[in-house]
């Protein structure tokens, strides 16, 4: 009676904390969405500089790396190309995946700083989409799997103790 439950408890409690993958997702977009929007307006403010001063970007860079008082905004400013590429990189992976993609494209594009920031800021919310079941299916059948695993571990040891 108790092992069914505990069984029950474990199924509700993984599917309903998996069934939140989508909705924290939609919100982790939209917080890189933002964090894309900002950078691009560094690059093009760089870019801008750039075209003013008549040079490529990359001798504006260089122009700064090589001044030893400006040397850092100059790493500052070539790192703002590398950062936009990679979170339009991310954004279109998540974005594209599909639905038993998605987990392996978050843990490749894994932001600690945003996944952080986006938790500080997340309510759980009601999952009706078909992904939302699928999510909580799966975190349903992986509770049931976590009790049952730790169940016989523990038949194990009691079995172990009690023939020692």
């Amino acid at each position: 009676m108790f092992a069914r439950f505990f069984y029950s408890l474990f199924a509700a409690a993984g599917g309903a904390s998996f069934s939140q993958f989508p909705e924290y997702l939609a919100h982790y977009l939209q917080r890189l969405g933002g964090r894309i929007d900002q950078a691009r307006v560094r690059v093009q403010e760089i870019e801008e500089d750039a075209a003013a001063k008549d040079m490529s970007v990359p001798d504006y860079i260089a122009s700064f790396t090589a001044s030893d008082p400006h040397s850092l905004e100059g790493e500052r400013m070539r790192e703002s190309f590398f950062e936009l590429a990679d979170m339009e990189a991310a954004y279109t992976a998540l974005s594209t995946a599909t639905t038993f993609e998605r987990p392996l494209a978050f843990a490749q594009h894994f932001d600690s700083g945003l996944v952080s920031a986006t938790i500080g800021d997340f309510a759980p919310a009601v999952p009706l989409t078909s992904e939302g079941l699928i999510y909580g299916g799966v975190g349903a059948v992986v509770g049931l799997l976590l009790f049952g695993g730790s169940r016989r571990v523990l038949r194990r040891r009691k079995t172990k103790q009690a023939a020692a």
